[in-house]
């Protein structure tokens, strides 16, 4: 099977608290920001704590569908997410470093390997780069959102 080991990163003009607050809204259905990648919280966790489940719909070049958890939480700096239904499996993780006055280093490590139709389809489809173009482009969108 595949495995993916990405990692990206972006610096948001706000702080670390806003750039989480951002993401934790977007994952738990409040805001829209982040056009390639929906996202529907399943279940009576709230999104932000640990055991908070989402299914995601990703569309680039094509549409990819999951679900996954958060298993860590420090909130403001740092939640790691835990893929476990879909053609992807493993974690991804997020970091918010304060860079300077008011802007936050966001850095995403994904850690996956591919199962099913994701493993037939992976290597033809060049899952790092177009995981990537997903991921800047949300650091793009969150920046405007942010900046509004």
């Amino acid at each position: 099977m595949p495995t993916y080991d990405v990692l990206d990163e972006a610096i948001i003009d706000a702080p670390p608290e806003r750039v989480y607050r951002a993401l934790v809204d977007e994952w738990a259905g409040i805001t829209h920001w982040w056009t390639q990648v929906t996202a529907e919280p399943i279940g009576d966790i709230p999104f932000g704590e640990v055991g908070a489940v989402c299914s995601s719909t990703v569309r680039n070049r094509g549409t990819a569908r999951f679900k996954w958890r958060l298993t860590e939480v420090d909130p403001g700096r740092f939640m790691r997410s835990e893929y476990f239904e879909g053609p992807l499996v493993g974690y991804g993780d997020i970091s918010l470093e304060p860079v300077g006055e008011g802007r936050t280093r966001l850095s995403y490590h994904w850690q996956v390997r591919t199962r099913g139709i994701g493993t037939v389809i992976g290597p033809l489809l060049n899952i790092r780069k177009r995981h990537s173009e997903v991921m800047q482009g949300g650091f793009r969108a969150l920046a405007e959102y942010l900046a509004r």
